[in-house]
């Protein structure tokens, strides 16, 4: 018996048996939309278009809002404020200091904050990545100004 792989959008739901399938398209587990496919096909197809299913895959497919098809794939945008996060945080680690760091805290908050109100958005890894960074840039910056002469550095640097 062949083994179906069945996709929801982007999101894997596993590998089943052709009668595992039926059985999911019969119970509501699995939508006629969701996406199948078998060693020996070309390409996927909606699980609605399987020869084997017959009338557990012909349920009624709700009409999409907007005009897109339901095999559109979803476009998931990330939070520029994360971005923006973590390369402040990694330019403030790396060479411009605590400033660019604290400019990198203040992204990942704000960033952080977004994402909690709008479930759609991703990127909470980077601001939890620019976050880090950016608290360990303000830290060493300011342990390297005060106990390892930074501020006399700086002071011959500008009297120059």
């Amino acid at each position: 018996m062949a083994m179906i792989h069945v996709n929801r959008g982007t999101t894997s739901l596993g590998v089943f048996s052709e009668e595992e399938v039926r059985e999911g398209l019969n119970a509501g587990r699995f939508a006629p939309t969701d996406i199948g496919w078998r060693e020996g096909m070309a390409t996927w197809q909606p699980l609605s278009q399987f020869a084997e299913f017959g009338g557990a895959a012909a349920l009624a497919v709700p009409p999409v809002q907007g005009g897109a098809s339901p095999m559109s794939p979803t476009v998931v945008k990330t939070e520029p404020l994360a971005i923006c996060s973590l390369v402040l945080s990694v330019l403030g680690l790396l060479c411009c200091g605590f400033v660019l760091g604290i400019a990198g805290v203040v992204c990942g908050h704000l960033a952080l904050s977004k994402i909690q109100k709008e479930p759609e958005l991703q990127g909470k890894g980077l601001a939890t990545a620019g976050l880090i960074i950016g608290y360990v840039a303000i830290v060493f910056w300011v342990v390297y100004l005060v106990f390892f002469g930074g501020f006399s550095f700086l002071r011959t640097i500008t009297h120059q």
